[in-house]
């Protein structure tokens, strides 16, 4: 089955299509929270960590970043601030997103123009646990304080 025969109907799923539609990949975003005071992850603090379950039955790709309603603008001195996808041991085993820029503008990553770029391995494998890091800048009045999305493509 292939999501061609979907789309070609215009949305419409026909009902011989609907016993395969478990085989069709989708795509989950996760929003990274470090705290409900701040709605979003203080990049200047340390680095906060997020750990996700992949489903059993599925692999999986990260395949964007998103930095979003920055309510403190990144600045960096030393190392500027990052989000990296791992596997517990490897802190990008999975991925890493290219520096945050400093200043307050929304910004994206993708596996597709090569701003998230895959470190080790592209593939995760079903029923790993997944460590999103989002990497705190380095040096003097290092900031940044922003939303994350990370959206991940499950397949089989």
């Amino acid at each position: 089955m292939s999501g061609e025969l979907i789309s070609t109907n215009r949305g419409k799923i026909p009902q011989r299509a609907i016993r395969h539609i478990d085989e069709l990949p989708y795509a989950v975003t996760y929003d990274i929270i470090e705290n409900m005071v701040i709605l979003g992850v203080d990049f200047d603090d340390s680095n906060v960590e997020t750990i996700i379950a992949t489903p059993a039955s599925r692999r999986a790709k990260c395949i964007e970043v998103q930095v979003f309603e920055v309510t403190e603008a990144f600045v960096e001195h030393t190392t500027a601030a990052n989000v990296s996808v791992g596997d517990g041991s490897d802190i990008d085993e999975f991925g890493v997103t290219n520096d945050i820029a400093d200043g307050s503008a929304a910004q994206i990553f993708t596996s597709y123009d090569g701003t998230f770029g895959s470190a080790d391995n592209d593939v995760i494998q079903p029923a790993d646990q997944v460590t999103i890091t989002c990497v705190a800048a380095t040096g003097a009045n290092a900031a940044g304080i922003a939303r994350v999305a990370v959206t991940f493509l499950y397949f089989q």
